[in-house]
């Protein structure tokens, strides 16, 4: 009945002809990247941090099966989990472990942001107070390689870092910013040299006319780096799922293949074996009033003014209904198999670094996802997207130590993921209270901006 009801809200929509489909050019600039001494200031404290951690009778949520494992003890020695038993079994203390109390508290791994734009090196300590250890950058430049490098030295605190390549446009592009390309010869060279550069990706816009999308597919393939990204309007829908594009940005596919009815496309895109990162937050922020009251306006203590005056232009950017049609998209997706990861789009209007990956979670629940199939996004399918499945994504021994304890069940309640006791990163603990005065500091390094009621952790 529910999938019926929702498959009709979607015909209905249709029908109603009420959105744009085909997004203007913005005359909103991102704004201007800022440096922060912070993260490099949390790192060197983090390098300070204890090596080797024992928690203690805490409820553990593995994601390698649906379950909840009660009063297990876990050991993290040198940034790996080492040990997992119940509280009754023995466990190795010879490295005199800091204790950490996990009673009547929930462990999950850590989250995995698989779409953010950075534009704050402040964004960094925001992701890791959220208890998200992982993001993928998709929009990169030569700053964003420096910072992964970084991140990777651990000179800065931040989470695990991975950069696509700067967007890769058609002549009728949408961003000044993007490398615009015109001819085969151009694509191919642009490829090569992201390629060359270091990058983990290849990022590509859906105005990429078909034969330029071919050819970055094509090079792409050659050299062995894989193209991310919006799903290209002047390619027919089932040719691009037959392609080799490795993940698929955002949900809203009804300029694609018009002569194909849209629940067909979400039908076709959820069988496709694609990953699917949909960012419904951003389509729900963004077609809100600048006076809408639902707008999280304490998320303005945390950033500078040119960041607060994008997010501003950036509202109204589309039609009012449009987001009932966005969320029904993506649970056709997601019942005809759909392989989701979460992302937020983080740096698009109220979507702020870290805080928005809750959001995110909740919107996927709220458009009829089930809570572990959420966090099952957020933590194992990331570790697939990113082929490291053997490292991160699961509560499992010798896996990477990047780890967030709760006060509260998230398979309960989706939003419990926001009430951390503490977060994990690669082996180093920061407790709440750590993780409240980092929140802190970056509002003071934001403190002329306009703030609202500061958030903390409890």
């Amino acid at each position: 009945m529910k999938k019926t009801a929702g498959y009709l809200l979607l015909s209905l929509t249709l029908l109603a002809g009420t959105f744009l489909l085909v997004r203007p050019r913005s005359k909103a600039l991102p704004p201007t990247y800022l440096k922060s001494k912070l993260p490099y200031a949390y790192g060197q404290m983090a390098r300070k941090k204890a090596d080797t951690y024992l928690m203690r009778d805490v409820a553990v949520i593995p994601m390698n099966r649906d379950t909840l494992l009660l009063h297990q003890n876990v050991l993290i020695e040198k940034g790996k989990i080492k040990q997992i038993t119940r509280v009754s079994e023995p466990i190795d203390t010879a490295g005199h472990p800091t204790l950490i109390d996990g009673a009547g508290r929930y462990l999950m791994p850590g989250l995995n942001d698989m779409h953010v734009h950075v534009n704050d090196e402040d964004n960094l300590l925001l992701f890791i107070a959220n208890g998200v250890t992982t993001v993928r950058n998709m929009a990169g430049d030569s700053l964003q390689l420096r910072l992964r490098e970084k991140i990777a030295r651990q000179e800065v605190l931040g989470p695990t870092y991975y950069v696509a390549s700067q967007i890769l446009e058609g002549p009728d592009h949408l961003w000044k910013f993007s490398t615009i390309l015109n001819t085969k010869k151009e694509a191919r060279a642009a490829v090569l040299k992201y390629q060359k550069s270091g990058y983990d990706f290849i990022k590509v816009y859906h105005t990429l006319p078909k034969e330029l999308y071919l050819e970055i597919l094509r090079v792409a393939d050659s050299v062995g780096i894989r193209v991310v990204g919006h799903i290209p309007f002047q390619v027919p829908l089932y040719q691009t799922l037959a392609l080799s594009q490795y993940s698929l940005e955002h949900v809203d596919v009804r300029p694609i293949s018009a002569e194909v009815p849209l629940i067909r496309k979400c039908e076709m895109i959820g069988k496709s074996g694609k990953w699917v990162c949909p960012t419904l937050l951003v389509y729900r922020n963004i077609q809100k009033s600048p006076l809408d009251p639902s707008i999280p306006t304490d998320y303005e203590a945390y950033v500078d003014e040119g960041t607060l005056n994008f997010w501003r232009q950036r509202l109204h950017y589309f039609g009012p209904n449009k987001y009932a049609l966005q969320k029904n998209m993506a649970k056709i997706m997601f019942n005809n198999g759909g392989r989701f990861v979460v992302g937020t789009d983080c740096l698009n209007s109220y979507v702020l670094a870290g805080f928005s990956m809750h959001d995110e979670m909740e919107e996927l629940v709220s458009a009829g996802l089930p809570a572990y199939e959420v966090l099952k996004a957020s933590t194992v399918n990331a570790a697939g997207l990113l082929h490291r499945a053997d490292d991160i994504g699961t509560i499992e021994p010798g896996k990477t130590a990047d780890l967030v304890l709760l006060n509260a069940n998230p398979l309960e309640a989706i939003a419990n993921t926001r009430k951390i006791r503490g977060v994990m990163v690669k082996g180093k603990w920061f407790s709440a209270e750590e993780l409240n005065k980092m929140l802190a500091a970056v509002r003071k390094n934001h403190a002329s901006s306009p703030a609202a009621s500061p958030r903390s952790r409890r």
